[in-house]
Parts: structure tokens; sequence; C-alpha cells
């Protein structure tokens, strides 16, 4: 930032505008009233935080407190000035702003991450996720999310940003929807790559977010399943196997990700998991003392033993 005094002063709101680099793009009505019943009764407690141009303030934080002054019509609100940063820093003021209050919507995010990838790399500056992350202050693993969505098709890039206007709880698609669907079509793309020989990529992705959106799919944890028939020789089974499953659940709109999972890798899956925690079992019996027995750990290994017998047929 550069350097110089702050100074705390009462400005009138048409004299501030908003700040064009702001990563919060998205001001929900309902949050926005809210804050407004607040301001209404008790005015505003925490100054917003500007630099001066020109003759006008630009907002550095404050403009959900800026938007509601504005409609209540207050002649002033007051406003800690700071000195003009320049561009760069003024994304990364309000990134690490940002960090102490509630999260803003994923995609915004990616938009504004693109910007300053673009500025550090102008510069010669790292831009690597991890660089990128310690700059803002926001979380590595957000950071790689966000930069995710900055490959999506600009149709669902302006379908995620238009959602984000909704209320949450009326939100069909959000981010994690693509996320996850990236997540599975990146293991497709490592172990069984012969599905994309007869399915695009395109199509992949379109075809799960389409099941998402029609309730085909009804969470986004499911795609998961996807990546685990994708994996099919992590049990011990053949990937080309299960590459016409694939494909059908791309071209069938109404095929299940749960039937698809059922009908090729779930029982390999619960074979493996069983092994492993018998294993595990063997080895903290071995360390029981036969004559220290409680009551009921005796009952629940009657119980095991005879599930053991009829799974071997004893």
């Amino acid at each position: 930032m550069a350097s110089g005094a702050t100074s705390l002063r009462d400005v009138a709101p048409r004299d501030i505008q908003p700040n064009p680099e702001n990563p919060r793009l998205i001001f929900r009505e309902s949050e926005m009233n809210q804050l407004l019943d607040s301001i209404n009764e008790v005015g505003i407690k925490v100054p917003l935080a500007v630099f001066q141009k020109g003759g006008d303030y630009v907002l550095l934080d404050g403009e959900r407190r800026w938007r509601c002054a504005k409609k209540l019509n207050l002649k002033t609100v007051p406003v800690l000035v700071q000195p003009e940063p320049s561009r760069l820093e003024n994304l990364l003021t309000m990134f690490n702003i940002h960090n102490v209050r509630s999260d803003w919507d994923l995609m915004p995010m990616a938009l504004k991450f693109k910007t300053i990838r673009e500025m550090l790399e102008n510069e010669g500056e790292d831009s690597r996720p991890r660089a990128l992350a310690g700059l803002t202050g926001v979380p590595l693993p957000t950071v790689r999310r966000a930069l995710e969505l900055l490959d999506l098709p600009q149709r669902y890039q302006d379908l995620l940003l238009k959602e984000a206007e909704k209320p949450q709880e009326q939100q069909k698609i959000k981010a994690d929807v693509f996320v996850e669907v990236n997540k599975s079509k990146r293991v497709l793309q490592r172990y069984v790559p012969e599905v994309f020989e007869e399915v695009s990529e395109t199509d992949y992705v379109d075809a799960m977010v389409d099941k998402y959106r029609d309730g085909v799919v009804n969470n986004v944890v499911r795609f998961r399943d996807v990546s685990k028939i994708g994996r099919i020789e992590r049990t011990g089974g053949d990937p080309q196997k299960v590459v016409p499953t694939l494909v059908r659940l791309v071209k069938e709109p109404e095929y299940k990700i749960e039937t698809a999972y059922q009908r090729t890798v779930e029982s390999a899956y619960a074979v493996r998991d069983a092994s492993s925690r018998a294993g595990a079992l063997m080895e903290r019996l071995e360390d029981l003392d036969p004559e220290r027995l409680p009551d009921d750990l005796r009952e629940e290994l009657r119980l095991l033993r005879d599930e053991i017998d009829r799974l071997l047929g004893a």
C-alpha cells in the first residue's frame, strides 16, 4: 500500500464511488435488507475504508454499508481515508479485508484471481496458486478450486454468476458441482482415457451438470463414485470393463451414477474394505486376554463368528 497518513471523516454517500476491482460482485437482496434494518436502527458503527481519487472517494471496504446508506438517504457516512493504492495493492487489500468476513462466492473470486495472476505475470512475479494464496490470505485449496472455474466454458461461468445472485437456498447450481465434476473427469482422463475416444470431455461435463440440474444426481458427492468406477484397478478389476458403463453414463440422461456404481465396482470395493477391516480387527483381537473379556464383547464376537461362518459356508 502506498505510504501516507489515514484520516477519519464524514462524507456524503454521493461523493463515494464503488470500487471496480471489488471481488465481491454479488450483493443478495435478503442479506442487504438485514443490514439495511440494522443501519436504520443504530446507524453505521464501522467506518467505510476509502481512498481519494480526484474529487471523489473510492471504496476499499464497506460497499454494502454504502449501498444501504444511499437507500436510507443518509446525509453522511463515516469513512477512514487511506492513501491511494496501486491496482494490484487495491485487489490484495480487499482480499485480505475479506478474510475476516464471510466468504465470497467462488466464481466472482475466480475472476479477480485471474486479474491478479495476469498482473503478477506482467511484472515477472510468481503467479502460481500458492503465491496467490500467500498474497491474498485465501486458503490454498480455495484458490485452487476457484482457478479451476476459469477453465469452464463461458456459458457456465455466466451461469454461476447468475445463480450467485439468488439466495443460497434457491441456487440450483453452485461452484461445487463443477469442482466435483472436473475432479471425476481428471480421474477418467488418467485411468480410463478410452472413455473420451467415444465421448468428448465437453460431452462428459455437460451430461454430469444436466444430471445434477435434472435431479438424476441429487448430491455433488455422488460424482466421486464416478472416480471410483474409473479407478477399478485398485480393486484388482479390469479398467476396460467399465468403459461401456461410463460411456452410457454420458449418453443416457436418466442413467444414474449409483446404478452404474452398483453394477461395476460396489462389490469389489466392499470386499476390499472388508479385507482391510478384517486385518485391522485381527491385530486388535491378538492383543486381548481371553480371560478378561467383558460379557458384551463376548456376545459381539459370537455374532461376528456366526456371520463369518455364514460367509465361509461353514
